[in-house]
């Protein structure tokens, strides 16, 4: 969307007696108002962090990170022409957040430090630390995070007041500034959300961001973000599940080099089944847990195959398992076993590492021969 432009006051001519009498004086035109909040300028990017990085790992993957000009980036991030405004938000939300320097339909775009950091980093701590100079390089995302850090945001309505009244965010601007924000900060792993005072949901219910209040945790109480390409977890909530994910799925996840992403994590608008949705088509890679065969699961798994994703499965039990796809990439484990956990950690990560590599082979032949048409 193209920045809106200041409406200028349109000044009075002054009139003379001797030119015109009393009467015949035309009459004073009034002042146009300023459109309220409206300035040429937008102060906060249009796009999350997470689509702007795509500008960076362009050049990084298309130029070995040296300079591009915009005309040939374009197309790199999947539009035609460096006139489209889609283009040149995404170039100039890039530019907000210091990943790259140079903007507009001409531009020589150029790695900064912080975007050489997240996409190409030494460290894994070079690219937490990247990550969030890049969110706090905003100065109005980096003055609303300090303010509500160790509080729970209030709710849309005064929220959105606050920020007007006191960020001086414009008013047409609001909404679009918390919806960036917040899913910033879900990107960055930054919020950690409570059923709010009228909701106890049930184990494996899924709360949607209207029902949790959202609090903007500390840094030390964070879970960095270590990696750009993510792996939605499709499992049931509550009890073991939740101790499963976190000292089995979440290590087992990271140590193949991807984010683990599970469904009661997310915190962007819009209702469940979008969200979801949204990160299956992100995930670079897919792990359903089919123990018990629980309905939400195989629902999600359908929605998996039919965007052509590969998805690696694990089970207690082999008859969880839907005898159609058992010739696909299954890690079975036995609790029973003393050892269960570290082998299951193990298995799992060298299965998708296995999935990274090909992951043709965790697509069932229907959808691969689908995707391949499609391509």
């Amino acid at each position: 969307m193209a920045d809106q432009g200041t409406t200028m006051d349109t000044e009075e001519k002054p009139q003379t007696e001797s030119v015109a009498t009393e009467k015949s004086k035309p009459k004073s035109k009034a002042p146009t108002r300023k459109k309220s909040g409206a300035s040429s300028q937008w102060t906060f990017p249009k796009n999350s962090l997470e689509e702007s990085i795509s500008i960076a790992k362009a050049i990084e993957e298309q130029n070995g990170g040296n300079p591009m000009k915009a005309d040939i980036l374009v197309k790199a991030v999947g539009f035609k022409k460096a006139s489209d405004w889609r283009f040149l938000d995404l170039l100039r939300s890039a530019n907000q957040y210091g990943l790259v320097d140079g903007t507009g339909a001409t531009a020589t775009v150029k790695l900064e430090q912080i975007g050489q950091d997240i996409v190409a980093p030494g460290s894994p701590q070079d690219r937490q630390r990247a990550l969030s100079s890049a969110f706090r390089n905003v100065e109005d995302f980096r003055r609303v995070e300090d303010f509500y850090r160790g509080k729970k945001l209030p709710e849309d309505e005064f929220f959105e007041n606050t920020l007007f009244r006191e960020f001086k965010i414009p008013r047409d601007r609001v909404r679009t500034f918390i919806e960036i924000f917040t899913r910033n900060l879900d990107y960055l792993h930054a919020f950690r959300a409570e059923p709010g005072p009228e909701s106890e949901p049930e184990a494996d219910k899924k709360v949607s961001l209207a029902d949790q209040s959202k609090e903007i945790i500390s840094d030390e109480n964070r879970r960095t973000r270590t990696f750009l390409d993510s792996c939605f977890v499709m499992m049931p909530f509550g009890h073991w599940y939740d101790v499963y994910y976190k000292n089995i799925f979440i290590p087992a996840i990271k140590e193949a080099g991807l984010e683990p992403v599970r469904g009661d994590e997310l915190f962007s608008t819009g209702s469940v089944i979008e969200q979801i949705w949204e990160q299956i088509q992100k995930a670079k890679i897919l792990l359903a847990d089919l123990t018990g065969k629980n309905a939400n699961v195989f629902y999600e798994l359908g929605l998996a195959h039919a965007a052509c994703k590969p998805v690696v499965f694990t089970a207690a039990s082999l008859d969880d398992v839907p005898f159609d796809l058992r010739h696909l990439r299954v890690v079975i484990y036995d609790v029973k076993d003393p050892f269960w956990g570290e082998k299951l950690t193990s298995n799992l990560t060298a299965y998708l590492k296995a999935a990274k590599n090909e992951p043709e082979k965790s697509v069932p032949q229907p959808f691969r021969e689908l995707k391949k048409n499609e391509e």
